[in-house]
């Protein structure tokens, strides 16, 4: 008997397991594949901030950016290159609200704390001393109890990105946005990482990494080839030599308001009259949870959001309202659906 299965072994799961573990919680993970396999293995993993005029999106993002150049700093995997955000065509900087440490460089900003995570060694050193099955998940439930690949835990969280077919609620969907990165075997002297259009990696090692989100799934638009990904990298830095070491494609999950999703899922969605003092702890619960929605930012979001769920969980500490899951059982409530 376990306290927790968490389903899925990219950044999400593997953070959340980890915490869990931390906090003294006897934890399995379940994963299909591989560790890392999806939308974690196929990231660039380019840890940086968020530049914009101020908003939640960016203040989540840069609060999560701040926590985890704390939490990687130790890590033989991180590499603190530092990293140039370069205007994109049309892009206007002159109005934009920094909140985390920067340099003015080349019309753009340098974040000196900034770096690249190699994110499948990260993963699996996370997960090193947690039981890991590889084996598709199918939950069952019964007496409280939720067994999954013959093993039984009181809770279940799901972290399976934009794999959701676990998720079976009618007030919360998943979108869904492709992904590629190239590792290059290049002599490019690249003392520090540069994202434009498209990011390229400083040189470690020999690589060059190169990486892009592609499209939505969904989208009736012609997608855009992965030879974009090279043409954007000479104009960002001009000609150079390179051999394609490896290429990585991977599916990403978000929702529609791009912020992260994190806590436990409805049992039954209540009638409510009122919502002037409408609070969250008025939806029933079931013992499953939910962790995800990273989009284009799965390791910078990965430890701070799974620290927040691990937390919660185990202390009782509350989650924001603005990342909570239950939002998005307060606007299907507020739509009149029940």
């Amino acid at each position: 008997m376990y306290d927790f299965i968490v389903v899925g072994a990219g950044s999400a799961g593997a953070h959340t397991a980890y915490f869990l573990a931390r906090y003294g919680a006897k934890v399995a993970v379940v994963e299909q594949y591989a560790v890392g396999a999806g939308g974690s293995g196929a990231a660039g993993a380019f840890i940086s901030p968020r530049i914009g005029k101020g908003g939640p999106i960016q203040r989540w993002t840069n609060e999560a950016f701040r926590y985890c150049i704390d939490f990687y700093k130790d890590s033989p995997n991180f590499y603190p290159t530092g990293l140039l955000r370069l205007p994109k065509d049309g892009e206007d900087f002159s109005k934009t609200i920094m909140d985390v440490k920067y340099k003015p460089k080349d019309g753009g900003f340098f974040f000196p704390q900034a770096g690249v995570l190699k994110a499948k060694s990260h993963l699996e050193a996370l997960l090193k001393d947690i039981d890991v099955i590889y084996t598709k998940a199918y939950p069952k439930f019964g007496n409280g109890v939720v067994e999954v690949a013959g093993r039984k835990a009181k809770h279940l969280i799901l972290a399976t990105g934009a794999w959701d077919e676990l998720l079976d609620v009618k007030y919360l969907r998943i979108d869904k946005t492709s992904g590629v990165r190239f590792d290059l075997r290049s002599d490019l002297a690249l003392p520090y990482s540069i994202h434009k259009k498209v990011s390229i990696s400083a040189n470690l090692d020999g690589i060059v990494s190169i990486g892009a989100t592609h499209q939505r799934l969904d989208s009736p638009s012609r997608p855009q080839p992965p030879s974009m990904l090279f043409e954007e990298a000479k104009k960002m830095v001009g000609e150079f030599s390179y051999e394609i070491e490896q290429m990585y494609c991977g599916v990403r999950s978000s929702v529609n308001d791009h912020l992260p999703i994190v806590g436990e899922l409805a049992s039954e969605l209540p009638k409510i009259k009122s919502f002037k003092n409408f609070d969250f702890g008025q939806i029933p619960k079931r013992n499953v949870s939910i962790i995800g929605g990273f989009g284009g930012r799965g390791f910078v979001f990965g430890p701070f959001v799974g620290d927040m769920l691990a937390k919660h969980l185990i202390h009782n500490e509350p989650i924001p309202k603005e990342l909570d899951v239950d939002r998005y059982v307060v606007r299907y409530l507020k739509k009149g659906r029940v």
